[in-house]
């Protein structure tokens, strides 16, 4: 969920990190870094094109979008998440992306 001035905005369902591999989404409270367009996200085995990319830990965790899944949600974390970010279906992640400043806090709970 994204919330601005006390109101609902975004609610999604998103996909977060593969806990079957040991990169669950760490939890906390955490702030939004930096906003950014058209960024390549890189990592040990993989390049992945996003249009949007807010990082939320100084280990590059963050809420971004997602092109190669086609479904979000449910226990897919469980055995085909991310490799710790927030993937979000590209509508819902444009209009955080479009509402949010840096420095926003986020809370990662599950």
């Amino acid at each position: 969920w994204y919330y601005k001035d006390g109101k609902t905005l975004v609610s999604t369902p998103v996909v977060t990190g593969d806990v079957s591999k040991g990169r669950g989404t760490p939890t906390g409270v955490y702030y939004i870094l930096y906003k950014t367009t058209d960024y390549t996200l890189t990592g040990q085995g993989y390049e992945s094109e996003v249009d949007y990319w807010l990082p939320f830990t100084q280990m590059g965790v963050g809420i971004h979008d997602s092109s190669w899944r086609n479904d979000y949600g449910r226990d897919i974390y469980t055995y085909d998440g991310s490799h710790g970010c927030v993937n979000t279906p590209l509508e819902a992640v444009k209009k955080i992306y479009n509402n949010i400043e840096s420095t926003y806090p986020v809370v990662v709970h599950w």
